[in-house]
């Protein structure tokens, strides 16, 4: 039996959906009232409703586990209720406690890239789980991707496709490797038979790195039409970084990893790049969008 923690995130949902094709027993740890319960139930996906922040949530769902893949975050939800150091810090460490004494064999982690500042709250929690991961004792994979496609490109962080109006960090010239949430998935799955992986940490990228302005102008060809673009000053974002840190962990984060994106990131993805996993474009996902 696998694990999917955070099952009914769209990272998770996906995992799920990409080890139920490959035959695998699964379940997913979900929260009462998951507008996604009644698709992973569909198709075949053992359900455990429980609370990430209550340990014995997690003992219930690790029961019989030999795999755990935790994807789960308190970033971008609607519920004011989830903080960050609730699900990001304090309940992945349970995980990884649950999981190991459970006697879990496998454990994947995702996390986030090395490129982001470790001054931004869900970053360092991040960080902090994935020492335990290492220390577990557990057969381990973290898996540290670029940025979501599905996230940043997204009406909730300014991308308002429909009407041609997009946000961009800075001055949207420098390079990023946009990465689909469905990649990320795949190489999640992939890494649980691969032995290149085994107590690896896993750096992915898009396969092209492309700044945000050259995003719009792909945007623009696929829809035929001109995008109004509206710049948000990198300086203006570092500075509210450091403002909100004390006041809204999650704002200060966003903030910051906007801030990141101004500046572009570079990555080492030569163990991806061995491993060889097909990859989807950013031509490819607007058009999909569209």
């Amino acid at each position: 039996m696998i694990l999917v923690v955070g099952a009914g995130g769209l990272l998770g949902s996906a995992i799920c959906r990409r080890l139920r094709a490959r035959g695998h027993d699964v379940r997913g740890l979900l929260r009462a009232g998951s507008p996604r319960e009644t698709d992973l139930r569909s198709i075949g996906v053992d359900i455990s409703i429980g609370d990430l922040r209550a340990r014995e949530s997690i003992e219930v769902a690790c029961s019989g586990v030999k795999t755990v893949i935790s994807s789960a975050s308190a970033m971008g939800s609607k519920d004011k209720s989830l903080t960050l150091r609730a699900i990001d810090l304090d309940a992945q460490r349970n995980v990884v406690e649950v999981a190991r004494e459970a006697g879990v064999e496998t454990f994947v982690f995702i996390s986030v890239p090395k490129y982001l500042p470790k001054s931004a709250p869900m970053v360092a929690y991040k960080r902090d789980v994935e020492e335990r991961v290492r220390a577990s004792g557990m057969r381990f994979t973290i898996i540290q991707p670029s940025v979501f496609m599905e996230v940043w490109l997204s009406k909730d962080l300014g991308w308002d496709i429909a009407a041609g109006k997009v946000m961009v960090p800075g001055k949207g010239i420098e390079p990023m490797g946009w990465i689909s949430i469905e990649d990320v998935a795949e190489y999640a799955v992939h890494s649980l038979d691969d032995d290149r992986l085994a107590n690896r940490e896993l750096p992915i990228t898009g396969p092209q790195r492309l700044s945000p302005l050259d995003v719009v102008r792909i945007f623009e060809t696929v829809t035929h039409r001109p995008f109004t673009v509206r710049h948000i000053p990198r300086p203006l974002l570092v500075f509210g970084s450091r403002v909100m840190r004390p006041f809204n962990e999650m704002a200060a984060t966003g903030m910051a990893f906007m801030a990141t994106v101004a500046a572009g990131e570079s990555m080492d993805t030569s163990l991806q790049k061995e491993i060889g996993l097909p990859l989807t474009s950013v031509q490819d996902f607007a058009t999909r969008r569209l």
